[in-house]
């Protein structure tokens, strides 16, 4: 299963379980929740496109598109649930147990925010910025913040592989649809490196 989808057994069940109490997916006529996701998990694992995963599934194109477009709604769902903005009235957790730490300067602190380049497939005219520096595979720029318990608190995809890290925070920032968890006037940000 892991190689397949990239996931352990035991964490392959809990997702379909919470998508299934939850009924962010239900079962079909024909497929039921552990498939869609399967099939899910199996494109994105592997960057599979619709003809191997039609063939590996068994299942008409249209079918695979819709399922996956199904699950990948469901995931949209499923982050918001999963990706908490940080609280900003008191500091982190694993800082209060550090005497050194906690005298420092950890009060209203976003995160630690760092971008990552994430491959990804996309449409041949739509390639060019996507493209790598050694021009064959493209890649999404993806910015995220941890807290320091090392749970995401907050995610920005969809950037163009070749957009700088510094382009990807700033233009986050000055966009308030982005909902960006800024703390008082007085919060910090914090980088990685």
């Amino acid at each position: 299963m892991y190689n397949m989808m990239m996931i352990n057994p035991d964490s392959f069940r809990s997702l379909v379980s919470h998508f299934r109490d939850t009924e962010l997916l239900k079962d079909s006529m024909h497929i039921d929740v552990e498939e869609k996701l399967a099939i899910f998990m199996h494109i994105i694992a592997h960057k599979m496109s619709n003809r191997v995963t039609n063939s590996r599934f068994q299942h008409s194109a249209s079918t695979t598109s819709k399922i996956f477009h199904e699950v990948l709604d469901a995931m949209m769902i499923f982050q918001k649930e999963m990706i908490v903005p940080t609280k900003f009235d008191q500091p982190p957790g694993p800082i209060m147990h550090h005497k050194i730490l906690r005298k420092g300067s950890f009060k209203r602190v976003v995160g630690v925010i760092d971008g990552t380049l994430i491959s990804v497939n996309i449409a041949e005219d739509d390639k060019t910025p996507y493209r790598g520096r050694g021009g064959g595979e493209c890649f999404q720029n993806v910015m995220a913040i941890c807290d320091f318990n090392m749970m995401f608190t907050y995610a920005v995809a969809e950037w163009e592989g070749v957009a700088h890290d510094a382009r990807v925070l700033s233009e986050t920032l000055v966009n308030t649809t982005n909902n960006f968890p800024m703390p008082s006037s007085r919060g910090k940000l914090i980088f990685s490196s």
